[in-house]
């Protein structure tokens, strides 16, 4: 008999997981992710993969989350398996970002074979990237965002799957209230460092920030660097690391989703009210009709 956590359907394994990154939300793991996808490392897993996938992804982490961390209907350290993950990243090469980064032991457990990459940030600059970016779209505090939520959630199975994955991060991953509780935040953040550190051994891990370049991440997962040429000098030098997705760039782009997300509920609503006036016409005319026919009175 299936264990009520074991994962059905789902993807299997297409390419070998290459490389984990423990690199929570705002420490650079996008430009990490386009960096590995330069490198030749792909798919590189990221939230970015999550939001393109609500449909088929968000209940899969849902469950590895309740398997994990437990609930009352779930039993706290029944880990996934190697093949419980691969239904999730089985095309993927590499991860970081949450979700994934909520799991780095566990992943490197099932993983054996992939490098691990520590993503490094200053504690105190990642609690204010987060509380001035993702912090905000996650979890409103006002009272426009959470009725913005509402209806959006209301009209759309794809952003209800959304808020149904941030529900289970805060229940599950993230013990505290970004917005109000600063020490818990950097508590909670040094602590999974420290527990990935404590857990993978020195000579598998690489302490990385995305202020070091190339070179570091390039000779620790034993690749070329990518290098350019000066047009003008014709010297050759190594490629810059790409930073993407900084914080008001990340904003912009939140407020472009959610503009996308309107519209589409707006028509959602629109087709809802159509359909209802179409009923009712129809409605209406049947009865006219009827008591037409009938010879009755219509009032």
């Amino acid at each position: 008999m299936a264990s009520p956590n074991q994962v059905l359907g789902g993807k299997s394994r297409e390419v070998p997981m290459r490389v984990i990154v423990h690199g929570l939300h705002r420490t650079g793991s996008k430009s990490l992710r386009t960096a590995l996808h330069q490198l030749g490392i792909h798919n590189c897993y990221h939230m970015v993969d999550v939001v393109e996938n609500l449909e088929t992804d968000v209940g899969l982490w849902i469950r590895a989350m309740q398997s994990r961390f437990g609930d009352a209907d779930n039993v706290k350290d029944d880990k996934w398996t190697r093949a419980d993950w691969d239904k999730l990243l089985g095309d993927s090469q590499a991860c970081v970002d949450v979700p994934s980064a909520f799991f780095t032991i566990d992943l490197a457990e099932a993983y054996p074979e992939a490098k691990v990459v520590i993503l490094n940030r200053d504690p105190e600059k990642w609690y204010e990237s987060v509380k001035g970016s993702v912090a905000l779209s996650m979890k409103p505090t006002s009272t426009i965002g959470k009725l913005q939520h509402l209806y959006l959630a209301t009209l759309l199975p794809d952003f209800r799957q959304w808020t149904r994955l941030v529900k289970a991060i805060f229940q599950y991953c993230i013990p505290y209230d970004h917005a109000t509780e600063k020490d818990k935040a950097i508590a909670w953040y040094n602590e999974s460092y420290r527990r990935v550190r404590e857990a993978i051994p020195a000579d598998r891990r690489l302490e990385f920030s995305v202020k070091d370049g190339f070179r570091p991440l390039c000779e620790f997962l034993n690749v070329p660097v990518p290098t350019v040429r000066d047009d003008q000098t014709g010297q050759v030098t190594d490629a810059s690391f790409p930073h993407v997705n900084d914080r008001a760039s990340l904003n912009l782009q939140v407020i472009q989703r959610t503009g996308e997300y309107m519209r589409r509920a707006n028509r959602v609503l629109w087709q809802h009210f159509c359909e209802a006036f179409t009923i009712a016409a129809l409605g209406c005319a049947g009865y006219y009709v009827w008591k037409g026919r009938s010879g009755a009175r219509f009032w």
